[in-house]
């Protein structure tokens, strides 16, 4: 059948994309949390979704009625509780760990102590609040949500497939265990594919969400700043220093220049410029581009490109064209069409 298929490469794709997922988290993601608890949660939950999906295969091939094996049961009531987990890691860094956490594990028991006929809508009424809370989480998160509204749109598609997977997951004593097992695979599959997507699309999608989760959650770290001080050494590093050009700069290289922590840095432009520290410095940079590919007709694009800081041409006109909507060469074109007088050369933010 073409629906096996579909979900056989759907279930390869979920395998991969969790391996590639877990590198990406470990090696590539900086600034954000990465203690004991949110790193194994990060292992916990992509193990926990492949094995789900391993056990969605042997369905297939061997159709195996998987709510009669215990250790499907297990993982399957295991997934809520390390996706609380991971949440709570990543988007509320300054929470504590501490034992009562261990009471979320305590659905798990279900599995052993209730008929599943019981138990299996039990656990996907505690998904339902774990979804409650995470929705509510990033709700209160409206006042930055500005800086993200696109991006809200991979989040009201993981609404739609979780609140299909809810209502299959109650239906589960009344219906055929075949539509559950190929539509849970299915989700998995598809959520795997919105995730990977985000991060190609929107790569600093989970660093926007935990600044603003920081600042909203968070208490102030700028309590004891002169904050008009530290925005004017900012600015002048930027304008005269121009240390945008450099192409390794970072938050804490940044933050050690002006005077201040890195979180207290990032608070400071999050504040009073609505975005993260790689979207302000990516707004320098185009800013500066913009500027020499007016100024510099003769200059190629790919060399103020790497002039300004960027270190490929990719990033070059992905970050351009994300903030102008147009690439370099199109908003050289439009300015020379333009009568002679009407862009002034500036200086450079």
């Amino acid at each position: 059948m073409l629906i096996n298929i579909i979900t056989i490469l759907q279930i390869g794709f979920s395998v991969i994309g969790a391996a590639i997922l877990l590198i990406v988290y470990l090696f590539f993601l900086n600034n954000i949390n990465k203690n004991w608890f949110a790193v194994s949660s990060c292992i916990g939950l992509l193990s926990c979704l492949s094995t789900l999906q391993i056990w969605h295969l042997d369905f297939i091939l061997n159709q195996t009625d998987l709510f009669n094996e215990e250790w499907y049961r297990f993982f399957l009531f295991l997934a809520p509780c390390l996706f609380f987990f991971f949440s709570r890691a990543v988007l509320l860094p300054e929470k504590t760990q501490n034992l009562w956490l261990l009471l979320h594990l305590a659905p798990v028991s279900l599995n052993y102590f209730i008929r599943q006929e019981i138990a299996i809508p039990i656990i996907f009424t505690i998904g339902l609040g774990y979804s409650c809370w995470l929705a509510n989480l990033i709700y209160h998160l409206r006042a930055e949500r500005k800086k993200f509204k696109v991006e809200m749109f991979f989040f009201g598609l993981f609404s739609i497939i979780a609140a299909f997977v809810l209502i299959l997951g109650f239906s589960t004593p009344h219906i055929n265990h075949y539509y559950f097992y190929i539509f849970y695979a299915n989700s998995i599959g598809l959520s795997f594919v919105l995730i990977v997507s985000a991060f190609v699309t929107f790569p600093d999608l989970l660093g926007d969400l935990i600044e603003a989760s920081k600042l909203t959650y968070s208490q102030s770290k700028l309590k004891d700043v002169n904050i008009q001080s530290s925005l004017a050494m900012l600015e002048e590093q930027m304008t005269k220093a121009k240390l945008y050009k450099n192409e390794s700069l970072s938050l804490s290289i940044t933050a050690d220049v002006v005077g201040l922590t890195p979180h207290q840095l990032s608070e400071l432009v999050n504040r009073h410029f609505g975005m993260n520290f790689s979207r302000y410095i990516r707004d320098q940079r185009v800013n500066a581009a913009k500027v020499a590919l007016i100024n510099e007709p003769k200059a190629s694009v790919l060399s103020i490109g790497l002039d300004v800081g960027f270190g490929t041409q990719s990033n070059f006109y992905a970050a351009f064209k994300e903030i102008t909507g147009m690439s370099p060469g199109a908003f050289r074109k439009s300015m020379s069409q333009k009568n002679e007088g009407f862009i002034k050369p500036t200086k450079q933010p």
